[in-house]
């Protein structure tokens, strides 16, 4: 992904709000209001500031900066975030061989 010089703005928040709760690129366009070419043009700027290519690295980016608090998450995306935790930590361990 290009670095962009993408910023966090209101809008990319909420979007990043959406996203946790599982909603996809059509609810979050009817949600906020917007078409959905540019809710999918804000949702790549956000993963362009936020330095990642998918939702759930979106939303564990985010929680991890504090743009997230746990309990925003939607009950699916709370499992995929504790599954990307695991992992990344074994690909952690794995790199410190």
């Amino acid at each position: 992904m290009h670095k962009h010089q993408a910023r966090m703005t209101e809008r990319r928040r909420q979007i990043l709000k959406l996203i946790a709760k599982g909603y996809k690129n059509e609810r979050i366009a009817k949600e906020m209001g917007l078409s959905l070419s540019n809710t999918k043009l804000q949702k790549w700027r956000l993963y362009c500031y936020l330095c990642v290519n998918t939702a759930i690295d979106a939303v564990f980016v985010g929680l991890e900066q504090g743009l997230l608090s746990f309990k925003e998450l939607s009950k699916s995306m709370k499992g995929k975030i504790k599954d990307a935790k695991i992992t990344k930590q074994m690909y952690d361990n794995t790199k410190k061989r």
